[in-house]
């Protein structure tokens, strides 16, 4: 999406892109949901717009209240509950992976905010929803690799979590101005099937970047384990355009292979550098962010990158995050491929008052977006949006009676989770949730005629 007044905001950034000569041989970076819109004084507002659009597009017309609220709960192993601030799931949700995670998430939001009774469905997909699934009922997706024309309400991923109070942390203070002039980034590279590759080629690219300018980017591997890509001539244009059709959005450019990544191809332990700890970004001027290395959408790095004092680089892809409507490029982050990246830290280095305005900035996005509260705020957001398209108050608040088979469903309530952090990403064990059962009977009442 191109955003409105984008070109009066954009002039530094492309003064970055359209000044020197290794910049003006760059083609332009394509317009995609990471340019953001025209920021404004309420981000969450903002973010909350793209919900209603999307509900729109998805749902049309709704149907009755009801029959979409039973539609549903038949969908066991993906439904979420909110009655009376409580959370309840049956206990197919929780053989999905990341499910755990996010109703851990939603159970700490209602610590936070009181939440009004809804029930959706979730999906957890790092591309999101196909569009052979879209259903015109209540959907939360982490992630859309298309950008927003895809269907499903965006809400936080599940790395934010599960417990907003672990989320808050306090960060080293690094004076901006005695960091590492280099951009950072850590990760793994592996080899997937074509239509799953972007991710993984685009960490290729900024890899071979750091073999062949070690004085700008310090992007590597952790170890050379780590480090296995596909080989870049392998896979063509086909993989984009095939997930495009199949989840819809944006096609984004197939990147032509250079020799560069041809040469960090055939020498992946040059591309491996060692593991630096997360509060370690904090010494980098640069925090530079690759799509993920699974499907080349969303990446669980990208959450923590916006308060660390630092510029944020986006690598150009497609995909959206439920906050990126909020942000604006050239103020908030900028937005790099692997021919512009160069010419942009150059640019940036030349010119510290601006790279540190960027820093600034970049931190307000956290503040004012990703803060504990305000990712209860974001979500209760996103409840009340399912509430008012699908007018499920009156069912959901007053008489609940028909539209739940209790001796179809095996209840769990949701009170919390333990702390988890794992440095592989691995998902939040079911064991570490706070789970209680609900039996039938306690199930009939729930949904009985009082509501409430």
């Amino acid at each position: 999406m191109r955003a409105a007044g984008r070109t009066t905001t954009m002039w530094w950034y492309c003064l970055v892109l359209c000044a020197g000569s290794s910049a003006t041989d760059c083609p332009p970076v394509p317009a995609t949901a990471m340019a953001g819109q025209r920021a404004t004084a309420n981000a969450t507002a903002l973010a909350a717009r793209e919900v209603a659009a999307t509900l729109r597009r998805d749902a049309p017309a709704p149907g009755a209240a009801a029959d979409v609220l039973r539609a549903v709960l038949r969908s066991r192993d993906d439904f979420l509950l909110v009655l009376r601030n409580r959370v309840f799931v049956d206990r197919a949700f929780l053989t999905k992976s990341k499910h755990a995670a996010h109703a851990a998430f939603v159970a700490s939001v209602a610590k936070r905010v009181r939440l009004a009774n809804v029930a959706y469905r979730f999906s957890a997909g790092t591309r999101g929803v196909k569009r052979s699934s879209c259903r015109p009922v209540p959907t939360a997706v982490i992630a859309k690799v298309g950008g927003h024309r895809q269907c499903g309400a965006l809400v936080p991923n599940p790395y934010f979590g599960p417990d907003l109070d672990a989320w808050d942390v306090a960060e080293d203070v690094v004076p901006f101005a005695t960091r590492s002039s280099k951009a950072l980034w850590r990760g793994n590279i592996s080899s997937r099937p074509c239509d799953k590759d972007a991710g993984n080629r685009a960490r290729l690219e900024a890899c071979a970047l750091s073999v062949e300018r070690p004085d700008l980017f310090d992007a590597y591997c952790p170890h050379v384990n780590g480090c296995a890509p596909r080989d870049p001539d392998q896979c063509d244009a086909a993989g984009e355009r095939l997930v495009a059709k199949t989840y819809g959005g944006d096609v984004f450019p197939h990147s032509a292979t250079t020799e560069a990544m041809r040469r960090a191809f055939r020498a992946p332990e040059k591309m491996a550098r060692g593991y630096v700890e997360p509060r370690k970004f904090a010494s980098s001027k640069y925090l530079l962010h690759l799509p993920g290395a699974f499907t080349g959408s969303y990446s669980r790095n990208l959450n923590g990158l916006w308060r660390r004092g630092a510029v944020v680089l986006l690598w150009a892809a497609a995909y959206a995050e439920f906050y990126f409507p909020a942000l604006e490029e050239g103020r908030t982050h900028l937005v790099v491929d692997a021919c512009s990246a160069p010419s942009v830290i150059e640019r940036l280095n030349a010119d510290p008052r601006r790279a540190e305005a960027l820093a600034t900035a970049a931190r307000a996005v956290h503040d004012s977006l990703l803060c504990a509260d305000c990712l209860a705020r974001y979500f209760a957001s996103v409840i009340d949006h399912f509430r008012r398209h699908f007018a499920l108050g009156p069912v959901l608040d007053h008489d609940r009676r028909s539209i739940a088979d209790c001796s179809q469903l095996d209840l769990l309530e949701v009170r919390g989770a333990r702390p988890w952090r794992d440095p592989y990403g691995r998902a939040l064990p079911n064991g570490h949730l706070d789970l209680r059962n609900v039996s039938v009977a306690e199930c009939a009442r729930l949904f009985s005629v009082e509501g409430g």
